[in-house]
C-alpha cells in the first residue's frame, strides 16, 4: 500500500461522496433514518466551521485515494449519555486499507486534536471494536443498548 496522510476531509470535497456512501452503509443499521445526504450535510457543516465541534479527518494515500475517515464531535447522539464529550465517532477504514495502520492514524489525529482543544478525556461507543480500542489504551466505562444494539462506551484519558 502507498503511504498516506491524515487530513481534514473538509479540504478534500472530491472525497465527500465516497466517504458519505461508506458511512451510510456502515451505520445504517444504527441510524436507519440517515441517508447519504445526511453525511454530505455533516461534511458541509464541518467545512463551514460551526460553533459546535465537528471535525472530520480523512486518510488519503499518495495517489489521492480515500482510505478511511473519523469524526470528532461534541455529541455523538447516544441517548441519555452522561458523558460530556467530545466523542470520537464514525471511524471507518476501507476494507482493502485495513491492517496498514490507517485506523490507528485516524484515531491518533482525533486524539491529538482533542488535546489541542484542551479536553482531558475523549469518549466513544462501539458495537464491535472494544478490543481494538482497549489495545490502544481506551477503557470501558459501561455497556448500553442503542436502537436495540449492544454497545460499549469507552474513554481515553488524555492527561499525561
Amino acid at each position: 500500500m502507498n503511504s498516506f496522510k491524515v487530513v481534514a476531509l473538509a479540504e478534500h470535497p472530491h472525497h465527500w461522496q465516497t466517504a458519505a456512501e461508506w458511512s451510510f452503509a456502515a451505520w445504517q443499521h444504527e441510524f436507519p433514518t440517515d441517508t447519504v445526504q445526511t453525511y454530505l450535510d455533516q461534511y458541509s457543516l464541518a467545512a463551514s466551521k460551526p460553533e459546535k465541534l465537528i471535525e472530520i479527518f480523512a486518510a488519503i494515500d499518495s495517489d489521492d485515494n480515500l482510505l478511511g475517515v473519523a469524526t470528532l464531535v461534541d455529541d455523538d447522539e447516544l441517548p441519555d449519555a452522561p458523558e460530556p464529550g467530545p466523542w470520537l465517532a464514525a471511524v471507518f477504514v476501507a476494507p482493502d486499507a485495513r491492517k496498514f495502520g490507517v485506523g490507528s492514524a485516524l484515531v491518533e489525529r482525533a486524539v491529538s486534536r482533542t488535546r489541542e482543544l484542551g479536553y482531558s478525556t475523549l469518549y466513544l461507543y462501539t458495537e464491535h471494536a472494544q478490543i481494538w480500542y482497549r489495545d490502544k489504551s481506551w477503557t470501558k466505562i459501561r455497556d448500553t443498548v442503542f436502537l436495540g444494539l449492544h454497545h460499549t462506551v469507552m474513554q481515553l484519558d488524555l492527561i499525561n
